[in-house]
């Protein structure tokens, strides 16, 4: 791979046209009369598929591999893509009309949906295909945790979900999930490349800048993902704040990557200790999305199932 900064390439004319075509044959298949966790589960085995390609890369520098996981993850994407355009339409069938990320299930299969489709931007545009390595692995234990594990059925929404801000918080709220997952996935790599130069890895410099980039662009997302979670809270439950557990927390990660930001700008940190700065707010964002909605009631259980 090439070692340069993370300039952004001349993008290749035929690059929305993938993009375009992985939309429309998504939503084609969607459009299809299969339950949506055939697509689901379709899914999470390219993703499976596709997270053991891109780790066979760390040993294997083959570029016919580096092709076959990309084609993988984007495999994973578009059974991904069928499987929330036949679940948004089989909550039309049933007459309980709703986006799909309104559950536990729901809520995991489109974190990793848009972790997915980040991370193959950033590859196509930067040609960072080692970053899959720990990123397409997490992507498939999202999906394949609400495969596994989380009920599928598709319920009526409580009355506090009945709105618009079901869209636009949720959604800000997911890329700035997704984002989180990214620069994790390049801490984790700089890291290793730290410990152990030998390996076959980008230089530190690059891993160190693609996950600054993935922290920055996404720290203002999750702002204002709190910001209008709070709008929508006071429009629900008749105030802005209540220090639910939900809300605690997210604001715990604010704090945390808001910290590392101060660190990286006013204190000229760079490297290992912003590298595990990372790692250890990816560990909040865990918390704040699994430990908070499985274990610790509060207005935000209705994402427990």
């Amino acid at each position: 791979m090439r070692e340069v900064l993370l300039d952004s390439k001349k993008e290749r004319p035929y690059g929305l046209l993938i993009w375009l075509l992985i939309f429309l044959v998504g939503v084609g298949l969607g459009l299809m009369r299969l339950d949506n966790t055939f697509w689901y589960k379709s899914a999470t085995l390219a993703y499976l598929l596709a997270s053991i390609l891109y780790l066979s890369t760390l040993l294997l520098r083959d570029r016919n591999l580096h092709l076959l996981a990309s084609l993988g993850l984007s495999l994973g994407l578009l059974l991904n893509l069928a499987g929330m355009v036949r679940r948004t339409i089989q909550t039309y069938e049933l007459g309980v009309p709703h986006p799909p990320w309104s559950n536990l299930f729901e809520a995991l299969t489109f974190w990793s949906f848009v972790v997915g489709a980040i991370y193959l931007f950033l590859e196509r545009k930067y040609g960072v295909r080692l970053l899959g390595a720990v990123v397409v692995p997490v992507v498939f234990g999202l999906s394949a945790f609400a495969v596994l594990y989380a009920s599928k059925d598709i319920v009526p929404l409580m009355p506090a979900l009945r709105s618009y801000w079901l869209y636009v918080h949720v959604v800000t709220a997911f890329v700035g999930y997704a984002g989180f997952t990214v620069g994790f996935g390049g801490a984790v790599l700089y890291l290793l490349k730290e410990k152990f130069p030998q390996l076959l890895l980008p230089s530190k410099e690059i891993l160190d800048e693609i996950t600054y980039k993935s922290i920055v662009i996404v720290f203002p997302i999750w702002t204002a993902s709190i910001i209008l979670g709070a709008a929508w809270a006071n429009e629900a439950w008749g105030g802005y704040w209540s220090w639910d557990p939900k809300e605690v927390w997210s604001l715990i990660v604010w704090l945390f990557f808001g910290a590392y930001l101060h660190a990286r700008q006013m204190l000229g940190w760079k490297g290992k200790r912003t590298a595990w700065m990372v790692v250890f707010g990816f560990i909040t964002v865990l918390i704040c999305f699994f430990a908070v909605n499985l274990f610790f009631p509060g207005l935000h259980s209705y994402a427990t199932d």
